[in-house]
């Protein structure tokens, strides 16, 4: 939750005279420039050293996926190996941490106002979101599927001819498909994950598609992944770019994926991912 300062203005002096009106203007200029390059010198300082001298990271991560971002409703606590990602480097910067639950759709936008200082969220990295944001080296790397009801006879991608596929907002999943198959398929977005399942479970949409460690969360007795699986999704954490956060964390990731922290992360957390190298 945002803290408000409210500022109190003073009363203004009133001065009489041409002359005093110029030379308060003049006054004015000189500090309308030391404004400017006070927010100059401020905007090219220290990310790492803010966070620092905050006390806290402020991290974007998904609530509704199981094993990566979630929050826990029996026990209200954050879960996940991208939740475990976002207290590693908290720790490594030596503050605390602070997790704001973030959807496809608006993680960007978060990271954009300052609201956060870095993302991990299943955000798979493209060099079109490169363009606005920094991003780790891949932390994991995955291929997207579809998950289906048994009953439905649906095997393949090219099956959806005619039917509607549910995918998270922002998502890649219809550029993905459309990549690999010429099937008319309709496309119907979601703020997150458990609401496209939801639509799944109701027959109001024929397949939910997201990367597959996302689905098997919501696979159960009645569900299925169909056979195709394609565009493996590598993950990054994602910074303001151009900040020096951004080669910080990469360093850190970088040095865990050498040591075996992120196998590590990756096992306790049970999100053995299903991408493979055929996966295309």
């Amino acid at each position: 939750m945002k803290k408000m300062t409210i500022l109190k203005r003073l009363g203004a002096v009133a001065v009489s005279g041409v002359l005093m009106a110029s030379m308060l203007a003049g006054c004015g200029a000189k500090d309308s420039s030391s404004s400017d390059g006070g927010s100059k010198k401020e905007s090219s300082s220290s990310a790492v050293e803010a966070i620092k001298e905050r006390g806290v990271l402020k991290v974007g991560t998904e609530d509704s996926a199981i094993g990566f971002g979630y929050l826990n409703p029996d026990t209200n606590e954050w879960e996940g190996l991208e939740v475990d990602l976002g207290k590693l480097i908290a720790d490594e910067l030596g503050v605390d941490v602070e997790y704001t639950a973030v959807t496809t759709s608006t993680r960007g936008q978060l990271l954009d106002s300052g609201d956060l200082d870095l993302v991990a969220a299943t955000f798979t990295i493209t060099d079109e979101r490169k363009l606005s944001y920094d991003f780790s080296e891949p932390y994991y790397t995955d291929a997207q599927s579809v998950l289906v009801l048994k009953s439905s006879g649906l095997k393949t991608i090219d099956d959806f001819d005619g039917k509607k596929i549910a995918m998270s907002a922002g998502g890649t999943e219809k550029d993905s498909i459309e990549a690999i198959t010429d099937a008319n398929i309709e496309f119907v977005e979601f703020t997150d994950f458990s609401e496209a399942k939801m639509a799944l479970t109701a027959g109001t949409v024929d397949g939910f598609a997201a990367d597959s460690s996302i689905l098997l969360s919501y696979l159960d007795d009645d569900t299925m992944y169909i056979d195709t699986k394609f565009s493996p999704q590598p993950y990054g954490v994602a910074t303001k770019k151009g900040s020096d956060l951004s080669d910080y964390v990469n360093d850190l990731v970088k040095k865990w994926a050498e040591d075996g922290t992120l196998d590590k992360l990756v096992e306790d957390n049970g999100v053995q991912p299903s991408y493979v190298e055929e996966a295309n």
